[in-house]
């Protein structure tokens, strides 16, 4: 005699009053991932939507489950408008309102500690969710904001009000060269990290016990402890450059952010439409360890399960979670899973903030950013991606009679003769620099070591502005 489903309890309204739910037990040898896949057929045999139709596994037992039926399709009522719409001042130190789960409960995120990935097909609502949490952080008139937009989009545009950084695009413009620009300023956020544990690490024991970042430190030293968000949308245009060496420098950079920047204070807030087939060899393992890593993911609707996996990750659909089977339609944009931010997973309506909103919220930012003395960077006029130095000049100036230097060696040549000027400088922000000159980083092989740095003569050609060799 076949083993049948039985009930652990009987069916019975939720706490919320929304639907009905009731724990159920499978035969032995049938587990969750089988009812996942019978979701659809669930949803007909119970004659609802299937997003009113939620499964909750088990983490004690592979054949248990809560099936909940909500009364009406929870994902079709919009969450409405942010509430960031008062223009009040926020703090990064508190959780950031997201929207609501499938239940009506407010859903909110904090934001430091941790890096976000946001996925989903176009037009599914990706980059209002990702900027939802950047206009929170503007309205923090201490959080840094640099932005980065890889799809140069006008959806971004109105963050150049408050932004420290403001980058658009891959290719050059007017503003300059954007993968210059991001180089030089991921050079400078990584920097940024090593000075904030270098500070932690002088502070004494009864003022920073546990040697981490906290908010009372922050108001204490504001010049060297402050939260600094990176927003990076569409992030894979950035692995897909025609010259591997940036792909590889870039790539780079962002995984030493992302593994060692939530602890230092830095949020790193990653959008893609394309999460996966991103580059080849070392540029494809540095995208798939960078997409991977990131601590909180947010997949909205997805055109298959492939790419849902590669945004939320492989244990995600064993779970329940397939952004793929998430419902199509104008009713359903800004709907997706949460995963990784708590031990439950909501299916969360995201609040919206359209262009005219996010406007308003950023126009009180400046205000509240003029006032507090924190207006900085590209939004105060200020050009964070030029050198206020003779940055040929001074490198000429250290080679001495050497033909070729690696980048570590030239920046520790010009933080020792150039302190004033070089003392904190990286050999990714000068290699960054000097490429924007027109100065090839180029295989050097010194000592019997190759590694990437650049030839005395190709500074020389760049300075006479004759070709590089």
């Amino acid at each position: 005699m076949n083993e049948q489903v039985t009930f652990e309890t009987t069916m019975s309204r939720t706490k919320e009053g929304e639907g009905s739910q009731v724990k159920v037990v499978l035969p032995h040898g049938t587990g969750f991932d089988a009812v996942v896949k019978a979701k659809d057929k669930l949803a007909s045999g119970l004659d609802v939507a299937p997003s009113q139709v939620y499964l909750t596994h088990d983490p004690s037992s592979h054949r248990r489950h809560t099936l909940t039926v909500m009364d009406r399709d929870p994902l079709a009522v919009p969450a409405g408008k942010t509430p960031l719409l008062d223009c009040k001042r926020r703090n990064i130190w508190r959780p950031a309102p997201f929207g609501l789960d499938e239940h009506g409960r407010k859903v909110a995120l904090g934001l430091l500690w941790i890096s976000i990935l946001i996925g989903a097909q176009p037009r599914k609502g990706k980059t209002f969710s990702a900027r939802l949490l950047a206009l929170y952080a503007a309205l923090d008139p201490s959080v840094r904001l640099s932005v980065v937009d890889g799809k140069n989009s006008p959806d971004w545009n109105k963050f150049a009000m408050v932004a420290y950084h403001f980058i658009r695009g891959t290719v050059p413009n007017r503003a300059g060269d954007p993968v210059r620009q991001f180089i030089a300023a991921l050079a400078e956020i990584k920097q940024h990290i090593i000075d904030t544990n270098d500070f932690l690490s002088t502070l004494s024991v009864e003022e920073c016990p546990e040697g981490k970042l906290t908010e009372e430190l922050c108001r204490r030293y504001p010049k060297h402890l402050f939260i600094w968000m990176l927003v990076v949308e569409e992030f894979q245009n950035y692995f897909e450059l025609p010259d591997q060496d940036d792909n590889k420098e870039i790539a780079e950079l962002l995984s030493f952010i992302l593994a060692v920047g939530p602890s230092s204070g830095v949020v790193l807030l990653s959008s893609s439409q394309k999460p996966s087939g991103v580059g080849a060899g070392d540029v494809q393992r540095l995208f798939n360890r960078y997409r991977d890593n990131h601590a909180v993911r947010f997949a909205l609707r997805c055109g298959n399960r492939n790419v849902s996996d590669a945004i939320l990750g492989g244990d995600a659909y064993s779970e329940g979670f397939d952004a793929s089977a998430l419902p199509v339609g104008k009713p359903y944009l800004g709907v997706g899973y949460l995963y990784g931010a708590d031990d439950h997973t909501p299916t969360v309506r995201t609040h919206l903030a359209d262009h005219g909103d996010a406007e308003k919220i950023l126009t009180a930012a400046r205000r509240m950013r003029e006032r507090a003395g924190t207006l900085n960077g590209y939004a105060a006029g200020e050009d964070t991606g030029a050198p206020d130095r003779d940055v040929l000049g001074d490198v000429l100036a250290v080679f001495g009679a050497d033909p070729g230097l690696h980048w570590t060696e030239l920046a520790e040549r010009l933080a020792g003769q150039f302190g004033d000027r070089w003392a904190d400088a990286t050999a990714d922000a000068v290699s960054a620099q000097c490429r924007d000159l027109g100065v090839p980083s180029v295989d050097v092989k010194r000592g019997g070591v190759t590694r990437k740095g650049c030839r005395k003569r190709d500074a020389k050609a760049a300075t006479d502005g004759t070709a590089a060799g």
